[in-house]
């Protein structure tokens, strides 16, 4: 959801746009920065959106890492059927379907893509010539838990944390964890103690993922949990998503519709 501001902010931004034409005209185009395209869109998104971007170079990166996390997670399933841990074989079997799934959206470069973050910290403002997308998602009303038995969401509200969501879970699909990690909508994945002994809690915000840490008796687990929280973080953190037009030129800077 968006708002339009009020007639001087509207008239400010098109001073900027104009600005941005200009500069394209002019051939400096390439010094374009995501700061200039936010100030040049109508209407900003509302304050709580979770603005985006995707690094190009990044792309191929992630498609890689989901491809390898798929290959990985078909060895442990196929070990955890031989040895009889079929209730963990068809949880792992929901992760790869979600994976999947996931793979087949957009992504995100884990930072904060928001103006005013972006004017905070010029030096984190990237260049729009090196980026593959751009957007921004609606606040989800959901937070997700990757636990033994499969992939779920929980309703979010206020004031829910780690420790609330497993207890809504059966003790038999997280018990078993000694640590989570825990992704945030804009930072970076944070390890977290769970089991008797290490437990911890933290506050949980709409779009939050946790991914439990699976036991690593075999080389492919070590390597999911290295990898699964890094995948996670850059997918886009929530359902109704709309993408911002990657210009060409600075003249076909306009806000996009939802992302698909």
């Amino acid at each position: 959801m968006t708002r339009r501001p009020p007639t001087r902010a509207g008239g400010w931004r098109i001073a900027c746009l104009s600005t941005l034409l200009a500069l394209s005209h002019h051939g400096h185009a390439e010094t374009l920065r995501l700061s200039d395209l936010w100030l040049a869109q109508q209407a900003l998104p509302e304050p709580a959106a979770y603005s985006y971007f995707l690094l190009e170079r990044q792309q191929r990166a992630e498609q890689r890492r989901a491809r390898r996390l798929h290959e990985e997670l078909t060895t442990l399933i196929d070990w955890h059927d031989l040895s009889g841990r079929t209730d963990l074989a068809r949880g792992l079997e929901a992760w790869q379907a979600t994976i999947d799934e996931l793979q087949s959206a957009p992504a995100r470069t884990p930072a904060r893509a928001d103006l005013a973050a972006l004017l905070a910290a010029p030096r984190h403002d990237p260049m729009l010539a090196s980026l593959a997308a751009i957007g921004h998602c609606d606040v989800p009303d959901w937070v997700e838990l990757w636990h033994f038995g499969g992939v779920t969401r929980h309703q979010w509200a206020p004031e829910l944390s780690l420790r609330d969501v497993l207890n809504k879970q059966a003790d038999s699909q997280w018990a078993r964890a000694d640590e989570a990690w825990l992704i945030t909508p804009q930072g970076a994945p944070r390890r977290i103690g769970v089991a008797a002994w290490n437990a911890s809690d933290a506050p949980l915000v709409p779009g939050s993922r946790i991914a439990l840490a699976l036991a690593e008796p075999v080389q492919e687990a070590a390597w999911v949990n290295r990898a699964l929280p890094g995948f996670l973080a850059t997918r886009l953190p929530g359902d109704t998503c709309h993408t911002i037009a990657m210009p060409e030129t600075a003249g076909q800077v306009n806000s996009g519709g939802p992302a698909t």
